[in-house]
């Protein structure tokens, strides 16, 4: 059929590219005007140095989009951390009320004589996250797993070694008692 000297399936074809190329030309400008699809592009000061500080073989960045990749260091799993060991305040309420955590004592019998409080814990090396780099991380149990001497660390694996020679076993006679 033809439509003013043209094949009505030209018609259709053209209509059909004019669609496309506008489609086209509106994804582009809506893709350029919206940011959140978009990742985080680090601002450049005066000198032309970027925001992440460089100090002793880590990258420092500050927290300014929370849709970057970049997280928190606080938020780290604890395989990307490293923790120091509990504070010992040795009983001394007024030091630990004065530094808001620590231990007033370690161990207990069942997990509710337990105390737990927060630890100061650090980003592992190479690891990219938003400062601040040390932080507090909470409720970690008051337990001193170092408080035997080493010589009764010895004894005590070679008694296990010598009531257990086969794990299997050991494991059998505690599971019948």
């Amino acid at each position: 059929m033809v439509l003013g000297g043209c094949p009505v399936s030209y018609l259709l074809l053209c209509g059909q590219a004019a669609l496309l190329l506008g489609n086209l030309l509106l994804l582009h400008c809506v893709s350029r005007s919206h940011s959140q699809n978009t990742t985080y592009e680090p601002e450049f000061t005066s000198s032309g140095t970027a925001h992440p500080e460089v100090s002793a073989g880590t990258q420092s960045w500050k927290y300014v989009d929370p849709q970057s990749p970049v997280i928190l260091c606080s938020y780290l799993p604890d395989e990307f951390i490293e923790c120091e060991d509990p504070v010992d305040h040795v009983g001394n309420a007024t030091a630990s009320q004065e530094l808001g955590y620590g231990c007033l004592k370690f161990g207990g019998q069942a997990y509710s004589d337990v105390e737990h409080t927060s630890v100061q814990c650090r980003a592992l090396e190479g690891i990219e996250c938003a400062d601040p780099r040390t932080f507090l991380r909470e409720n970690k149990p008051c337990i001193n797993w170092f408080h035997l001497k080493p010589s009764a660390l010895v004894e005590y694996a070679a008694s296990l070694a010598d009531t257990c020679t086969d794990i299997n076993r050991c494991g059998m006679r505690l599971a019948r008692r």
